[in-house]
C-alpha cells in the first residue's frame, strides 16, 4: 500500500502503534496539510508544537515527508519520520536560510525545452539546486518534436555536463517519454522543476495516461 507513494522498507519507531498510522504529505495549503495512505487522500492538521514561531521551519513537516497521523476530526500529523532526502532553495528575502521544497525524493527530473527556451546556465542553477540533496538530478529536454538539433543539443550538453543523464523527448508522446519509466516505480518518488513552458505539466499528464494537469 505505502510503495505506491513512495515508501522504502524501513522500521518504524517502536511506538508507532500507539501514534497513529503512516500517511505521506502530497500538498500544504494555509489551512493544514493533505497526505496520502497509500489509497486514499485525505486532511489533516500539523500537532501544536510544529507551530510554534521560534520552530526551524525545516522541523515542520513538509511535502514529500512520511508521517505518524493520529485519528481524529481532523486527523492530525503527530510525527516526521526520518527522512532519506532534502531538496532545499534558498528563502525569499533571506540569503542566510534555506526553504525546504520537497523530501524522500530519488530523482529530480530536470525540464527544458528544445524550442528556443534552452538555457544552459539555467539548467546548471537547477543542477546546482539538485546538488546536496541526496536525490539524482535527469536531464529532460523535450519538445524535441520540434527540434531539428536534439541530438547535437544532448551531445553539447553532456560535454558541458558531465555524469548527468540526458533525455530529448517529446513530452506528449509515451513511447518517447518510456525510458524516463526507469525512474519510476514502487518505492521510488520523482519530482519535475524548470521554467515555466517547460513541459512539466504536459509530460506529467502523459505519465499519468490521463489529462490530470490544464496545459498552455
Amino acid at each position: 500500500r505505502l510503495a505506491r507513494i513512495g515508501w522504502r522498507a524501513q522500521a518504524l519507531p517502536s511506538d508507532a502503534d500507539e501514534v497513529g498510522s503512516v500517511a505521506r504529505v502530497v500538498a500544504q495549503h494555509r489551512a493544514g496539510y493533505q497526505l496520502h495512505d497509500g489509497v486514499d487522500v485525505y486532511n489533516a492538521q500539523p500537532a501544536a508544537r510544529f507551530l510554534k514561531r521560534e520552530l526551524d521551519p525545516t522541523e515542520r513537516p513538509a511535502v514529500g515527508d512520511f508521517v505518524l497521523v493520529a485519528a481524529g476530526k481532523p486527523p492530525t500529523i503527530e510525527r516526521i519520520l526520518p527522512r532519506r532526502t532534502e531538496l532545499k532553495r534558498g528563502a525569499a528575502g533571506e540569503s542566510h536560510q534555506r526553504q525546504l521544497i520537497a523530501t524522500n525524493i530519488d530523482t529530480v527530473f530536470v525540464l527544458s525545452g528544445l524550442d528556443g527556451d534552452l538555457n544552459p546556465a539555467r539548467l546548471e542553477r537547477y543542477l546546482l539546486l539538485v546538488q546536496g540533496s541526496g536525490a539524482a538530478p535527469v536531464l529532460v529536454l523535450t519538445k524535441a518534436d520540434r527540434s531539428d538539433a536534439a541530438d547535437a543539443t544532448v551531445a553539447e550538453l553532456a560535454q558541458r555536463i558531465v555524469g548527468v543523464e540526458i533525455h530529448a523527448v517529446n513530452a506528449k508522446s509515451p513511447d518517447s517519454i518510456a525510458p524516463l519509466l526507469a525512474y519510476l516505480g514502487p518505492g521510488h518518488t520523482a519530482v519535475l522543476v524548470g521554467s515555466s513552458g517547460a513541459g512539466k505539466s504536459t509530460l506529467t499528464n502523459t505519465l499519468l495516461g490521463r489529462q490530470a494537469l490544464k496545459t498552455a
